[in-house]
């Protein structure tokens, strides 16, 4: 069974593909797909221990997960976008390494909710109290959500796994990317503050590197979802006709 998942309807030319924060699904990008034009296809993570496949062991190691994803990504050629939230922007970007590595590099990487991570500091592994209460905390699950032991007991293994994932990354020098690097955040985040944002610039050796905020917390993007969208397809789009003039010269 395949990691990645398309959400789009119909078949494209190229792809944004959106990974979620952690303990999140790909799902939660579903609403993008009405603001797609035709040619976009929208793609995110189908993972274990989420969803239908919550019975599956969840993936607790960051280098696997980044593999496979870009294995699956490097079937085809197709120029791709990557976004990233929170813990999915350090997924994004570890990818956007391999593959460029790969000499696949994306058209562009959009990190949302993170600071950039050169300048992110150690963090240890949380307890599973301290887990809920984060989630709790950014709005991300319904407060029914929180007094249903069984439920919790199924999803707290993939929560673990992400979070460990997320506080036990740790930054490793390289060369930069070769596509352009841009941030998104909350003005009312306290944990990603805007120079945090600004050093995402730092990764790339392109100059139209922006950063852009939007009023709200971490998860502000759910907020502001049709602009968020918006945002990040005409980005894509712009990485499109900046290839197509680079090879005309």
């Amino acid at each position: 069974m395949t990691w990645l998942k398309r959400l789009s309807a119909g078949e494209g030319t190229s792809r944004i593909v959106c990974l979620p924060y952690a303990g999140g699904n790909g799902t939660i990008y579903e609403s993008w797909t009405k603001w797609l034009p035709s040619g976009v296809e929208l793609w995110a993570p189908h993972l274990p221990a989420r969803e239908h496949r919550m019975l599956e062991a969840p993936v607790e190691d960051m280098e696997l997960l980044v593999g496979t994803l870009a294995d699956e990504l490097g079937a085809d050629e197709r120029p791709t976008t990557l976004f990233g939230h929170s813990f999915g922007a350090l997924v994004a970007y570890e990818l956007s390494r391999l593959l460029q590595e790969r000499s696949l590099p994306v058209r562009s990487l959009v990190a949302s909710g993170m600071v950039a991570p050169q300048v992110l500091p150690p963090r240890s592994a949380p307890t599973d109290a301290e887990i809920l209460s984060s989630l709790r905390s950014h709005g991300v699950a319904p407060e029914e959500f929180f007094r249903q032991p069984d439920l919790l007991e199924l999803v707290m293994p993939g929560l673990r796994a992400d979070y460990r994932m997320a506080m036990g990354y740790r930054y490793r020098e390289g060369p930069k990317l070769s596509a352009p690097v841009i941030a998104l955040g909350g003005t009312d985040d306290p944990g990603v503050p805007a120079e945090g944002l600004t050093a995402w610039a730092e990764l790339s050796r392109d100059d139209d590197c922006p950063t852009r905020m939007w009023q709200g917390g971490h998860m502000y993007l759910l907020g502001h979802v049709e602009e968020v969208a918006g945002f990040v397809i005409g980005r894509h789009l712009q990485s499109l006709g900046r290839h197509l003039q680079s090879i005309g010269g």
